[in-house]
């Protein structure tokens, strides 16, 4: 019987994937109609963003935001680790289509907020290796590597938008213009439609 995650694993999880990304700020934004302190909620989610889009674009492709849209990291620096994934033909395609949809969610909040450069990510085996030593309580062996096969990238895929998912329903009821609340309800639809997907693929 496979092991599941229980729910301290899921708060483990979740506290290591923001531990990918550093909190990074900017005060500025460009929607006058958005408040100061929606600026805060809407751009903490960039982090996320770039390391799910980062992540499936390197996953996919073997490169990511630098050539797909060279405008979004503003020069941040280039990702550590990212590679392109042993994916079957199908499977690639979806992942593809997951990053394109990164990039959409990146270019939304910087429409409607300054947001801030691409922060240095670790897209490493090791790094998620780590993250999902800590789920199951012990040191796998051999080592978790999510670039290895399909079933692996989409594990590792599934902890990050669950992420995401969960971060933009903790700030959805804070938000207090209407611009703010329209984007972020699209972004958490989109992010459950995600979500969903994922056990489907996998079965």
């Amino acid at each position: 019987m496979a092991p599941s995650f229980s729910f301290a694993a899921i708060v483990v999880i979740s506290s290591l994937v923001f531990s990918l990304v550093p909190s990074t700020y900017s005060p500025c934004h460009k929607n006058s109609n958005v408040t100061k302190s929606d600026v805060n909620w809407l751009e903490f989610p960039i982090n996320l963003e770039y390391l799910e889009g980062e992540f499936f674009l390197y996953g996919a492709l073997g490169h990511g935001l630098d050539l797909v849209a060279p405008e979004l990291p503003e020069g941040g620096p280039t990702p550590i680790g990212g590679k392109k994934a042993n994916l079957d033909d199908f499977t690639q395609d979806v992942i593809l289509q997951f990053g394109f949809q990164e990039v959409g969610h990146l270019k939304a909040i910087k429409n409607t907020v300054k947001g801030f450069p691409r922060p240095q990510l670790d897209l490493s085996a090791s790094s998620f290796a780590k993250t999902i030593n800590h789920a199951f309580g012990k040191p796998l062996e051999p080592p978790f590597d999510p670039y290895a096969n399909s079933i692996n990238y989409f594990i590792a895929s599934y902890l990050i938008p669950y992420v995401g998912l969960t971060g933009y329903v903790g700030a959805n009821p804070n938000l207090q213009s209407a611009v703010s609340k329209r984007l972020v309800a699209g972004l958490l639809g989109v992010a459950s439609g995600l979500r969903c997907y994922h056990p489907r693929i996998a079965i």
